[in-house]
């Protein structure tokens, strides 16, 4: 798994546990018992499809802890070292990388562990500890999961969790005829051919009413909160500015569900953190309070706005309805870069990134909170900000595809997409397809090719984007 560096950096600068993410204080790769824990911690993540694992954080707190040890960080938790504990303890073995983030002057070691596992990773042979204590045991799975409170563990497999390792591991050999399928029909006009000749097109209208429903209330609600978070020159600001708005709804409705701790903990865990400011993120550890969720009407929100010229500029607003509705309203960044001048230019690949992770996140979400597996989730797209825009791959002036120089003479464009939330990462690629179409459409007519969209899902789900 390579993440970027600024993913890495936005992991160590605000860390949150989530499914593939753990936090672990310093513990010692040279001890039996540190052994253990790493590698526990590390077969955990491999087995959930790959993730990261953070070193020298409280993850109650999700502070920093103070350095343990004489040597320097980068010699204890050398890539040899740990590269060395997989390699001894795992069956099959898999390749890690280790990079070293500072945070506060001090430097934290983040091991990434690649998704693709077709095959779960089993303890090879047995770690014994002082008085012979048994610290690993052949033949032992390790699988990342929810705890009774809703937040994200690493343990011993139970059988409970066999589905979802399952499931993770067919994901990955596209065995599972149904979810092949829908990688070819989804998003497409077969796909809505084949929907009308089930008779499911009566629900999908209703997913669609709901969902630009909901973008409508979020809409109305981010004004309301904006206007006290944001100074009268931010928001003067990003007025004009590319913003996406976003609603997933759920089917069905849980009328009855509360905006609990525990909702908002699978929030988080389920969270995949594809990128270093992934999509609904959680801000509960931020330290401007002003950022973190707070419950208005049964509905968690939150409003960020960071424009103060720091290493990443922000400003998004969102909502998680426990009932089964969520909004996301997001100022891009392609006009909260220096790269090119506010209002001028939208990047192609970085866009399908966006709506690739909202497919993503959302679905994933869907499946922690608990919706069935053959539950539908609606995704409303609406794109503001567009008039006198052109494609311009500014993120990578190298990675042109012909089109540089369209033009949007639209100020919107809606779009909406209804997956299946049992849909796997690497069958996504048919809806984002059909979800940024009539984005690209207003510029000069301009549609992406689907191989253009399939690399550049997959790149987002393998976390080597460019």
């Amino acid at each position: 798994m390579a993440a970027d560096r600024d993913q890495i950096r936005t992991l160590v600068q605000q860390p949150v546990e989530a499914l593939q993410l753990e936090l672990k204080t310093w513990i010692d790769p040279r001890a039996a018992d540190g052994i253990a824990k790493i590698v526990k911690a590390i077969f955990a993540i491999r087995n959930r499809n790959g993730g990261f694992l953070l070193i020298g954080f409280d993850n109650a707190s999700l502070l920093p802890d103070p350095y343990a040890f004489d040597e320097p960080v980068e010699t204890v938790f050398h890539v040899d070292v740990i590269q060395g504990l997989v390699s001894r303890y795992t069956s099959p073995s898999f390749e890690i990388s280790v990079t070293y983030q500072d945070r506060d002057g001090q430097f934290h070691p983040v091991i990434s562990i690649p998704e693709g596992v077709t095959v779960p990773a089993v303890i090879r042979r047995d770690l014994a500890g002082n008085g012979g204590k048994k610290l690993l045991t052949e033949g032992d799975v390790y699988f990342r999961t929810f705890n009774t409170n809703g937040t994200a563990s690493s343990a011993r497999i139970m059988p409970a969790d066999y589905a979802d390792l399952l499931d993770v591991c067919f994901e990955n050999r596209e065995a599972d005829i149904g979810r092949f399928l829908r990688r070819h029909l989804g998003g497409v006009g077969s796909a809505a051919t084949l929907a009308t000749a089930l008779g499911l097109e009566s629900k999908s209208t209703q997913l669609r009413n709901r969902a630009f429903a909901v973008i409508g209330i979020g809409k109305s609600a981010s004004d309301d909160a904006m206007q006290a978070a944001a100074t009268e020159e931010e928001r003067k600001r990003v007025k004009d500015a590319l913003t996406m708005h976003v609603a997933m709804v759920l089917d069905p409705i849980k009328p009855d569900a509360l905006p609990t701790q525990d909702f908002l903990n699978r929030i988080a865990s389920s969270n995949p953190n594809f990128t270093g400011w992934p999509v609904w993120l959680d801000s509960r550890g931020f330290t401007d309070k002003k950022s973190r969720p707070y419950v208005v009407d049964r509905v968690w929100q939150a409003c960020l706005v960071d424009l103060d010229g720091g290493w990443s500029q922000h400003m998004e607003f969102s909502r998680y309805d426990p009932q089964g509705e969520f909004y996301l309203q997001r100022v891009m960044q392609d006009d909260l870069t220096e790269k090119v001048p506010p209002g001028t230019a939208l990047d192609v690949i970085l866009m399908i990134y966006r709506v690739a992770e909202v497919l993503a996140v959302g679905t994933s979400m869907g499946r922690a909170l608990g919706w069935d597996i053959e539950s539908e989730a609606g995704f409303a797209f609406r794109w503001t900000g567009l008039s006198g825009r052109t494609l311009r791959p500014w993120v990578n002036a190298f990675r042109s595809f012909g089109t540089s120089g369209n033009q949007s003479r639209s100020a919107s464009t809606d779009a909406f997409v209804q997956v299946p939330i049992d849909t796997p990462f690497s069958a996504l690629a048919p809806y984002v397809a059909s979800a940024v179409a009539p984005l690209f459409a207003t510029f000069d007519g301009y549609i992406p090719s689907a191989e253009l969209v399939e690399n550049s899902v997959r790149k987002l789900i393998e976390r080597k984007m460019d």
